[in-house]
């Protein structure tokens, strides 16, 4: 029920909602309604679900020990400050009862129904790192990307992201499968041209050698979970040291 200006604010304070909480919904509601494609809506939310998880992973052990193993034992002041380590350790670790990070999160929905935010919660959780490469590209559109390492090819509906990639470009990063449309998320990075089919080759290398066939999409896809860091490290080892 939409509170009016002279109801108890929601936030529990006592103070009347136009005293309190009203002029700041009001403009997370402005907010909302200025974001024009799904890819700037899942970019908004997003990050307000990672900011809300973020102190708590700086308190886990468990995102400690990932980032020594991430960084091999050199780990910054603050990995979480590393986008692709971020989503990694709020995406795919299994830290609270078996649950990721981010499937914990909570935020303030206003401007958007809180079940589409539960889906948005889902759809990152079942992400993953992968190298993808750019095979079609229309401005104004968007592009299809395909994932290297597991075959899975998508068209990501992103007309901005078609102003800033090229075809036979490769990205590290995720992508995200959103009420069934894929969308590239935030925090990607582009792989080195000259060094990209090299990486590309050595990963496919070691998925092979762990068991996993080029048609088990399924087993591989949990391997790019398990194995996010060594994506992560062999797709930036493709740029040369300056």
């Amino acid at each position: 029920m939409k509170l009016g200006r002279n109801d108890p604010c929601h936030c529990g304070s006592g103070k009347k909602y136009k005293k309190c909480h009203q002029r700041e919904d009001e403009q997370r509601a402005r907010e909302v309604k200025s974001l024009n494609t799904l890819a700037e809506w899942i970019e908004h939310y997003g990050g307000a679900l990672e900011s809300a998880t973020l102190e708590r992973a700086r308190a886990e052990e468990a995102v400690q020990a990932a980032a020594r193993s991430w960084f091999e034992g050199e780990a910054p002041d603050d990995p979480l400050a590393d986008a692709v380590f971020r989503q990694h350790a709020l995406f795919d670790m299994a830290i609270a009862e078996g649950q990721t990070l981010v499937a914990t999160a909570e935020i303030d929905s206003t401007g958007t129904e809180p079940a589409l935010i539960e889906k948005l919660v889902e759809a990152l959780a079942r992400s993953w790192l992968s190298v993808h490469e750019v095979t079609e590209c229309k401005l104004g559109k968007g592009l299809r990307l395909v994932d290297r390492l597991t075959g899975r090819s998508r068209w990501v509906g992103d007309p901005a992201l078609a102003e800033v990639l090229e075809p036979m470009e490769v990205v590290l990063g995720r992508v995200v499968l959103y009420d069934k449309k894929p969308m590239l998320l935030g925090g990607w990075e582009k792989v080195y041209f000259r060094g990209r089919k090299k990486a590309i080759a050595d990963l496919e290398g070691w998925i092979a050698e762990d068991g996993f066939e080029s048609d088990d999409s399924d087993g591989r896809i949990l391997w790019l979970r398990r194995e996010a860091a060594r994506v992560a490290r062999r797709a930036r080892a493709a740029t040369p040291a300056a």
